[in-house]
């Protein structure tokens, strides 16, 4: 007979990409893990796992029982919660969003949420913005936090939050002053110092440097915006970051902003859920609680820094 809990050890072990890591999660052993994936296996008469090593990959007949596992393990959330209101709300949040995000501006929403509904159970993960939205549109997150282009995708309810500037900045001693066409096809010789690949606003400056044939003289890709930050305060290049992220250190002259000419693309902080996405009362108050923040998130200080980067 299949039970809810195989679909839950299904789940994890797609999440997880392991069964090893399936079973620490869920805290069975693995032979629990292996059983529940067998039941499910022995009443579909087919496989859900091709196992090659250490490796495994969901088959057709696994790719085909995911969507009806999201769907019935949210009826499951919808019945464990149907009681629940105010203080009393239980449930889980799994919650997807990039570093920057969740460094300069999650902190006060998670706070009020845990001090207003402190028996739901949050799980707050970090990953480039494709991994987010990859995440929500795979079930693997109930709702993420992104800073990209406007997002338009017929699967996702997409809630815009704000513009978010982005700027290249150097130390106060960086001997580059502005980016403008006498770099065009030309070589810098600044580090540019980067987060890790497929970050949303590296991408968009990369791009301003391919389409002008600016090459630098090298690249330092760094694990942290803090780790960047000290990089270039510490005058080893130059770092193209959110406004947010470095609006101090340029108050406080530890960092300047470098204007280039043409400007960026605009880049906005966004959250997103999936359509089809059961919106639970945990969901719904983290939802709004988010939207109420990000009313107060454009502050008076940053029109100094805007004010610099137009050119």
């Amino acid at each position: 007979m299949m039970e809810i809990r195989h679909f839950v050890t299904f789940k994890t072990v797609i999440e997880t990409g392991s069964f090893t890591q399936a079973a620490e999660h869920l805290g069975y052993t693995q032979s629990t893990v292996t059983s529940h994936i067998q039941a499910l296996e022995e009443h579909l008469g087919a496989p859900l796992f091709d196992r090659m090593g250490r490796k495994i990959r969901l088959t057709d007949v696994g790719k085909k029982l995911l969507p009806y596992t999201q769907e019935m393990l949210d009826t499951y959330g919808r019945i464990k919660n149907i009681t629940s209101d105010g203080e009393d709300m239980r449930g889980e949040l799994k919650i997807a969003a990039p570093e920057s995000l969740t460094v300069y501006r999650l902190e006060p929403i998670l706070s009020e949420y845990r001090k207003k509904f402190p028996h739901v159970s949050i799980s707050l993960s970090n990953a480039t913005c494709g991994d987010n939205k990859r995440a929500i549109l795979n079930g693997s997150a109930d709702i993420a936090f992104v800073m990209l282009p406007q997002l338009q995708d017929s699967d996702l309810i997409v809630r815009p939050l704000l513009d978010e500037p982005i700027v290249l900045v150097g130390s106060p001693d960086c001997s580059l002053n502005i980016l403008d066409k006498s770099y065009e096809n030309q070589k810098i010789g600044e580090c540019i110092i980067t987060n890790e690949k497929e970050c949303s606003y590296r991408t968009m400056f990369e791009e301003y440097l391919g389409e002008r044939r600016i090459v630098p003289s090298h690249t330092m890709e760094l694990w942290s915006i803090e780790a960047m930050k000290r990089c270039v305060m510490s005058g080893l290049g130059i770092a193209c970051l959110p406004l947010m992220t470095v609006n101090d250190e340029i108050k406080e002259e530890r960092l300047k902003i470098i204007p280039c000419v043409g400007g960026f693309k605009q880049i906005f902080s966004q959250v997103a859920y999936h359509k089809n996405k059961w919106i639970s009362p945990a969901l719904s108050m983290f939802i709004d609680i988010t939207l109420k923040h990000a009313r107060n998130w454009s502050c008076p200080e940053t029109t100094c820094c805007e004010e610099i980067m137009k050119v």
